[in-house]
């Protein structure tokens, strides 16, 4: 239904008057009836009475201009939401990120997006990218980021790769293994080894980094998303972190983490990626905010 038609049966209704309704819309005033009369066709309903003394307004026009003048309202509050969601000042962001991002580069777009747009409302789902890619084919977040390592690209999704994160093994500085020259890079079995969930390409190049029996596996002490309580554990016991620089970039600044130097390093690292749904576009927000992360890692980079 033309919402026009419908605003010139509101102004024709206050006006009760072909002339001056015409002149209120800018139209003719042959114009307007031609628009009146369209209306009342497609309603299959007459919505006014033409008479020599003027125009009157029917029962069924007095109930069709009610709710067009409902409808019209709903139309302006729509437009104006619309703006407002352009201009980042109002909506809603659902999204995920996996552990890494999360304990990294997130926390401070998110800061610099809540004092910029205050009226945004922003949910975010810490978690693994299987759990995340779950939830975005159910279409409970906009996107996701994520180590997008084991991620197989399909018809459904979109994955933007970015940034990678590379890393190593790390421990407290008052560990026993710290200054020691290893003879055997299977010494750090000795112990706990912790991390979050690891992708399985990550898996099979340590299994192959430590030399380990093809039957035998390589297996973490402590498994756990959550970075905050993996530096925990590392800080208070001799247990050694395998996580990503710049994850513990702040305990190494500090002087209470080191990194091992281990015998013929092996280069690990986290693909970190951005996951859409395919085909589906990006509320302004979330565009700005994925804009935002891009922006601050190019930002690190030049930095370091």
């Amino acid at each position: 239904m033309d919402l026009r038609k419908l605003r010139h049966a509101v102004v024709l209704s206050e006006e009760l008057n072909f002339a001056r309704a015409a002149q209120k819309v800018n139209l003719t005033q042959s114009a307007l009836s031609r628009s009146i009369q369209s209306l009342e066709d497609e309603l299959d309903g007459k919505l006014f009475d033409r008479t020599l003394h003027g125009v009157s307004i029917t029962p069924i026009g007095l109930r069709v201009v009610k709710r067009a003048k409902e409808l019209l309202i709903d139309a302006n509050n729509l437009r104006h939401e619309v703006t407002l969601m352009q201009n980042h000042e109002m909506g809603d962001i659902h999204f995920g990120v996996g552990p890494l991002p999360g304990a990294t580069f997130l926390p401070p777009v998110l800061a610099q997006l809540l004092n910029d747009y205050p009226k945004l409302r922003t949910e975010v789902n810490i978690n693994n990218w299987n759990a995340l890619l779950s939830q975005l084919y159910d279409e409970q977040l906009e996107f996701f980021i994520a180590d997008v390592h084991n991620l197989t690209e399909d018809k459904k999704i979109t994955v933007q790769r970015f940034s990678r994160q590379y890393g190593g093994f790390f421990c407290r500085r008052e560990h026993p293994l710290v200054g020691k020259a290893f003879n055997n890079k299977q010494e750090v079995f000795e112990y706990p080894l912790v991390s979050v969930r690891l992708p399985e390409s990550v898996n099979n190049e340590l299994h192959k980094y430590f030399e380990l029996a093809a039957d035998q596996k390589f297996e973490l002490s402590l498994t756990c998303d959550n970075p905050t309580l993996l530096h925990y554990v590392c800080l208070h016991s001799d247990s050694i972190l395998l996580s990503t620089y710049p994850v513990v970039q702040t305990e190494i600044e500090r002087g209470t983490m080191c990194e091992l130097t281990m015998p013929d390093q092996i280069e690990v690292y986290a693909e970190m990626g951005i996951v859409t749904l395919a085909g589906r576009s990006l509320s302004p927000a979330a565009s700005w905010l994925i804009e935002k992360i891009r922006q601050y890692i190019e930002k690190r980079k030049s930095d370091n």
